[in-house]
C-alpha cells in the first residue's frame, strides 16, 4: 500500500506541483535573451513593469513586434514547460533587437530624445554651420534684407507712376 502512495505522488502530484510552481514563477515576467559585450548570451526571466522589462537595475523597452513566444524552462519535458514572451536585447541598448534582421535596429533612445526636443532643428543647423565654418547672423542679414525690399518697393512705385 505504501508503494502505491509513493507511485501516485511521483506520477500525479509531483508533475502537478511542478506545473503550478512554474506558472507562478513566470507570471508577469518576460524571458530576456541578452547579448553581452563579450559575445556571450544570458537568458533570464525579467520582471515586466508597464512597457519596460527590468534587468539588473536597468529598464529595457518592450516592443510587441519583437516579442516571440518560447517554452520555459528549456530542457524540461514539454508537459511541464510554460509559454512565455521572449525578447532579444543588446546589453548596452534599451531597444530590443529584431529577431530576423539584427542589423536593422530601431532608433536608439538618444536619437529619439533628440528628435523629440523642440529645438532640435535649430541645434542641428547651428552644429552644421559651425562644422562648416559658416555662421549665419540674422542681426546683420535682417537690415540688409529690409533695405533690399525697400529699394525694390521704391522702384516699383516709380514704375507705376511713370
Amino acid at each position: 500500500m505504501d508503494g502505491l502512495i509513493v507511485i501516485l505522488l511521483m506520477v500525479v502530484f509531483l508533475p502537478l506541483a511542478l506545473i503550478m510552481w512554474n506558472r507562478q514563477r513566470v507570471k508577469g515576467k518576460v524571458l530576456c535573451v541578452i547579448v553581452r559585450k563579450d559575445k556571450s548570451v544570458v537568458m533570464k526571466l525579467c520582471e515586466l513593469k508597464s512597457d519596460f522589462v527590468i534587468y539588473l537595475d536597468r529598464a529595457y523597452e518592450l516592443y510587441p513586434d519583437f516579442v516571440r513566444v518560447a517554452k520555459f524552462p528549456m530542457g524540461w519535458p514539454a508537459m511541464l514547460q510554460e509559454l512565455v514572451p521572449c525578447t532579444l536585447y543588446d546589453e548596452e541598448d534599451a531597444v530590443p533587437l529584431d529577431w530576423v534582421n539584427i542589423d536593422n535596429r530601431l532608433s536608439r533612445a538618444m536619437e529619439l530624445k533628440a528628435a523629440l526636443d523642440e529645438n532640435w532643428l535649430r541645434k542641428l543647423v547651428q552644429e552644421a554651420t559651425a562644422g562648416a565654418g559658416f555662421a549665419f547672423n540674422w542681426r546683420k542679414a535682417l537690415p540688409i534684407l529690409l533695405i533690399g525690399i525697400g529699394i525694390i518697393g521704391v522702384i516699383a512705385i516709380f514704375l507705376m507712376k511713370g
